[in-house]
């Protein structure tokens, strides 16, 4: 007789099973909409998929125990104004701007322009309803839907509001980058805020999308899971730069998956900067497809008190002549925890790769903790691959020096924990994005690390 193992997870299927037939109860007539057989498919699924435990080798340092023990609902729309996107706007940066507030788009703060050629910037219900993109759109939604085991893709597929579509047709350049602005403001009720984005880069084109997440009100209310999903697809010779920032308030779970599809003479460069939440996992994918592939990830993190930052990458050589480049940086203090599992295959035929990945951490206190594994699985004899780890603290004979010259011990670390950032902040190729980032880590150190002005 066999012995179905308890799911300690059962009750909160069921809830999020009962709090998406409330949702759908107010679609009213939407519910004839091709998007909708997705959304029904993929909560119907969640029973049978296995939310992680420790036990699960890619998240044994990650509990999710935490994050989903509070009872999430739908976000409630929240009225803003122009003057409340100021601070977390790129000043003197030309862009698309979309504001989606508690995972609603606000269309009256938005500034879309036109777009170059016949570049397309909507939602995903309206690409699904539309014959030129119906087809494209249903495949690549059914990957993370009807074929995926983390339940994660399926409860961002189930409870997503008007996911983003970026459709760049062969052989376009978009001038702007288009700027995904997700501001969440605390409620009595704990929020599930689903950000979903499908973007697909044609043969030789260029595009930029930057997203950024910020709290506002963070002083009262309780905490939301922004639970975030990105498929990307690089077509061959195109070019695609992504940037993720993110300094949500301290109570707050952030769940990022981005997965990335590469082919022939394709560049996909990212970037991400994780300031703030309580939990945050970042799940990023490159499947790389075929041959003269280009691919660059690029992170930092700072954390303190008991924030829990945890960053996996896996990246895909499957086909010959490529190369990859990834760093990590990140800051902790207090009884912060930081977590790196990077992983590099490179597959037996794929020969001539060149391969580089370095996570290096700076552990600022005795209670603050670092996990790191980096990975490289080479199937292949000719190759270049390195990989590396380093957790230390910070030179002290510099320190010192630095006091000499007049510094305050604590300008002396600051400016020395910058510089140890600022190696990966250099590769943000807009300048306007990295003095804003660049702003964002000395108020960090200023706030968290007390750095006078």
């Amino acid at each position: 007789m066999a012995i179905v193992a308890e799911d300690k997870f059962a009750d909160i299927k069921d809830w999020f099973t009962t709090q998406f037939e409330v949702q759908e109860s107010s679609l009213n007539g939407q519910k004839g909409r091709p998007l909708y057989a997705f959304r029904r498919s993929a909560i119907e699924r969640l029973p049978e998929l296995d939310f992680p435990t420790r036990r699960d080798e890619d998240w044994k340092y990650t509990s999710v125990t935490r994050l989903l023990k509070p009872k999430y609902v739908a976000p409630k729309p929240v009225q803003l104004n122009a003057a409340q996107l100021q601070p977390y706007l790129y000043e003197g940066l030309d862009v698309n701007l979309l504001v989606f507030v508690n995972g609603v788009y606000d269309e009256s703060l938005s500034q879309v322009q036109e777009l170059a050629g016949e570049a397309i910037l909507t939602t995903v219900e309206e690409a699904m309803d539309k014959d030129v993109y119906k087809a494209e759109v249903e495949k690549y939604y059914s990957q993370w839907v009807e074929h995926s085991n983390d339940p994660f893709l399926n409860l961002n597929a189930a409870f997503a509001h008007k996911g983003i579509f970026i459709h760049v047709p062969k052989n376009t350049a978009l001038e702007r980058p288009i700027h995904l602005l997700h501001l969440s403001v605390p409620q009595e009720e704990p929020q599930l805020i689903s950000p979903q984005s499908l973007i697909i880069a044609e043969q030789g084109s260029e595009a930029t999308v930057l997203e950024s997440f910020h709290t506002l009100g963070a002083e009262a209310g309780e905490p939301c899971l922004t639970n975030a999903v990105n498929r990307i697809i690089v077509e061959p010779n195109a070019r695609v730069r992504h940037f993720r920032i993110q300094w949500k308030d301290e109570e707050s779970f952030l769940i990022n998956n981005t997965v990335v599809d590469q082919q022939r003479d394709s560049t996909y460069t990212s970037f991400s900067a994780d300031l703030g939440g309580r939990l945050v996992r970042n799940n990023l994918s490159a499947l790389l497809k075929d041959e003269h592939t280009m691919t660059n990830m690029h992170a930092v993190f700072l954390g303190k008190g008991d924030q829990h930052i945890d960053t996996q990458t896996f990246i895909d050589h499957a086909f010959p002549h490529a190369e990859s480049n990834e760093l990590v940086k990140g800051i902790l203090t207090e009884k912060a925890r930081g977590v790196f599992n990077g992983k590099i295959l490179v597959r037996q035929d794929a020969q001539k790769i060149n391969a580089f990945q370095q996570n290096s951490t700076l552990v600022l206190s005795d209670k603050a903790q670092m996990d790191t594994k980096p990975q490289l699985e080479i199937f292949a004899d000719d190759v270049r691959c390195s990989h590396g780890a380093t957790i230390g603290q910070l030179d002290e004979d510099a320190v010192f020096y630095l006091r000499s010259r007049g510094l305050t011990d604590q300008q002396a670390r600051s400016l020395l924990q910058h510089a140890f950032i600022r190696e990966v902040i250099d590769f943000i190729p807009i300048e306007q994005v990295r003095q804003k980032v660049d702003v964002m880590v000395e108020e960090k150190f200023a706030a968290q690390w007390g750095k006078k002005k």
